[in-house]
């Protein structure tokens, strides 16, 4: 009896917890290098500044009111070398942080990698970070900061596109 008791418990917590459903996805690119001859004693910034938000186009072109979107988070995010002989395995480790363009002191990180392996040609993919990031991509316009710290001094610089999503979710 007791089995059948926990057993109804179980199952209408399970069924009665609300899933958030996709929306919608917002695929983005930007281009940046990593210059040969860094310090792997120092964090460096690659800043790219004024990339034009996609969110007021996509809720247009969907018919979507911004008020439907719960939450909007970073999808899936990875760094591709121009060239397939670039080894990403340099980076101890990166993160992604976006903000308000003009307003750097309200970052929001929005991926992630630590520990990366020697071993890392041609694509790096990221780990997101769960923020919700709907305040930031409401503007026309936001800045990313690509923080990494390296192994070692490189002697070649890593042309390199950082291929991101943000994924939208609502009830």
């Amino acid at each position: 009896m007791r089995l059948y008791i926990l057993l109804l418990i179980l199952s209408i917590s399970l069924f009665s917890c609300k899933t958030k459903t996709p929306v919608f996805r917002i695929d983005e690119e930007v281009s940046f290098t990593i210059p040969s001859g860094l310090s792997p004693f120092l964090v460096h910034h690659f800043q790219i500044k004024n990339v034009k938000s996609l969110l007021s186009k996509v809720l247009e072109e969907n018919k979507i009111d911004i008020n439907a979107i719960d939450e909007l988070y970073a999808g899936k995010g990875k760094f591709v070398s121009f060239y397939n002989n670039s080894n990403y395995g340099i980076i101890d480790k990166l993160s992604v942080w976006i903000n308000k363009s003009g307003e750097e002191d309200n970052q929001f990180e929005i991926y992630y990698l630590d520990e990366i392996p020697f071993n890392r040609k041609g694509e790096l993919k990221l780990l997101s970070s769960g923020q919700d990031i709907r305040e930031v991509l409401k503007n026309d316009e936001y800045d990313i900061d690509i923080e990494v710290r390296l192994k070692h001094v490189i002697t070649e610089p890593i042309e390199s596109r950082f291929v991101f999503s943000f994924v939208a979710y609502g009830e």
